[in-house]
């Protein structure tokens, strides 16, 4: 077997030392699995200890683990040594990969070459690529990472004093396997994530968290039954282990299910029974998983539905359900800052503000006003910007909402610094700030204007006597 290439994070090196189940060394050209017990209980015990010193009474513990040791155990010991020496390749400029001093030996390991360094520095870099919304790049981390394990660590050689950094191994395996499930999700390979998932709520039951990854996997597969059902399974082993409900997240995906309408409807923008506020809160929900674990799920699922909510907008102005439309609209709103498109979006948005302000419903036309306006200032219509910001100002001031008028400011001045007015962008940022002082509007405030080079608090021009 070629070695593999440690790229993840660990230097450069080679894996060398592969302890994610039978200990072996992998060697240039062949994977070499050493035979005899003692030295491989050896070998085990100085990785689990990689780089220190481990004292001989602590090895000869370890190798007659349970036994009583034979008088000539310490030279037994030197001569295993001897034998790992030989088959292991050379380190440094000395060459030496077991060093000895006094009762003492350590095998000097370089950062990489662990199989266990190699996974830990992989799922490091699935969880980055998860968290940047590239569900591509996790899963090809993953996979590599996952494909190291095969089986217990360190094959069961060390002793109970050694068992914590097993432990740490196995824990570090459950989450390459849970983050590869959300990749794989996000992939939309649905049917590799839901028996990864299944495979997970068997082994632990009492993990919520995987059943709420299968329960999504199997939503966004269009399997509603299937998830449905697998809610009654979660609720039943918690329950019935831990005597405790499901948990927040657990139940909302449920509330979800039961809202929305299996997508072989024809008019699944507006579902029978439940009726479009459960429709809207399911949506809404969705759009705050977008910030989420599940970031990268909610995405697609928004990105493959996203035209049904275009409709379903249209659907609930013809039957004057404007509040709805207008939650509806946030939500499409947030899908689009997280990365998202939605074709003809600020037309739509610009029919549910007239629809808000027919229905003198002034929090929803400031919301979709304002939402309007950030839709101009993306496709360049600065001027167009202006006007829906100023509006949303003006009833944001009439009826005293503080906090709408300074996020509507900072709306504001990011239309202008993009036209290159960046004095009156400052003006309105700082207008913000006096608003806001201490929220986390305040904060985009001040660094937009650390971006714009302009100061907080500019020095008054002296007055002239």
């Amino acid at each position: 077997m070629v070695r593999c290439e440690f790229s993840a994070g660990g230097g450069g090196a080679a894996v060398l030392f592969r302890v994610l189940g039978p200990v072996e060394i992998d060697g240039t050209d062949a994977v070499s699995y050493i035979r005899a017990d003692k030295p491989r209980a050896l070998l085990a015990l100085l990785l689990v200890k990689a780089n220190t010193w481990v004292a001989v009474g602590e090895i000869i513990d370890t190798v007659w683990a349970g036994k009583t040791p034979p008088v000539s155990a310490e030279r037994n010991i030197g001569t295993y040594i001897w034998q790992l020496r030989r088959a292991l390749p050379p380190l440094g400029a000395d060459g030496q990969r077991i060093e000895s001093r006094s009762k003492a030996y350590r095998i000097r390991v370089d950062a990489g070459e662990l199989d266990s360094d190699r996974l830990q520095a992989l799922l490091a870099a699935g969880d980055e690529a998860l968290a940047a919304r590239d569900a591509a790049r996790a899963l090809k981390h993953l996979e590599s990472a996952q494909s190291l394990w095969r089986g217990a660590p360190y094959e069961g050689l060390v002793t109970d004093g050694h068992q914590p950094e097993v432990v740490r191994l196995a824990e570090l395996h459950w989450s390459v396997r849970e983050r590869l499930a959300d990749a794989l999700i996000g992939t939309s390979r649905f049917a590799d994530a839901i028996a990864l998932c299944k495979s997970l709520t068997a082994e632990d039951p009492l993990r919520e968290t995987n059943w709420v990854r299968l329960l999504v996997a199997y939503r966004d597969a269009g399997r509603r039954a299937d998830a449905l059902a697998t809610y009654q399974k979660a609720r039943s082993a918690l329950v019935d282990e831990l005597g405790t409900e499901p948990g927040p997240e657990l139940r909302a995906l449920q509330q979800q299910l039961l809202a929305d309408v299996p997508e072989e409807q024809p008019q699944a923008a507006k579902p029978e029974g439940p009726g479009p506020d459960a429709y809207v809160r399911t949506v809404l929900d969705a759009a705050a998983a977008l910030n989420g674990q599940h970031a990268a799920a909610a995405h697609h699922w928004f990105t493959t539905r996203h035209v049904e909510f275009t409709t379903a907008i249209s659907q609930l102005l013809a039957a004057d359900e404007v509040s709805n439309a207008w939650l509806l609209t946030t939500a499409l709103h947030q899908f689009i800052e997280s990365g998202g498109d939605v074709p003809g979006w600020a037309p739509l948005v610009a029919e549910v503000a007239a629809a808000t302000s027919a229905a003198k419903d002034w929090y929803g036309e400031l919301i979709t006003r304002n939402v309007l306006g950030i839709a101009h200032t993306r496709s360049g219509r600065v001027h167009d910007a202006r006007g829906e910001f100023t509006a949303a100002l003006a009833i944001a001031s009439v009826h005293g909402d503080g906090d709408a008028e300074g996020t509507v400011l900072v709306n504001l001045a990011l239309a202008e610094a993009s036209a290159g007015a960046r004095q009156q962008a400052a003006e309105y940022l700082r207008r913000a700030l006096r608003l806001l002082p201490d929220s986390q509007t305040a904060g985009e405030a001040r660094a937009a204007l650390a971006e714009l080079g302009e100061p907080e608090n500019p020095a008054r021009s002296p007055v002239a006597s």
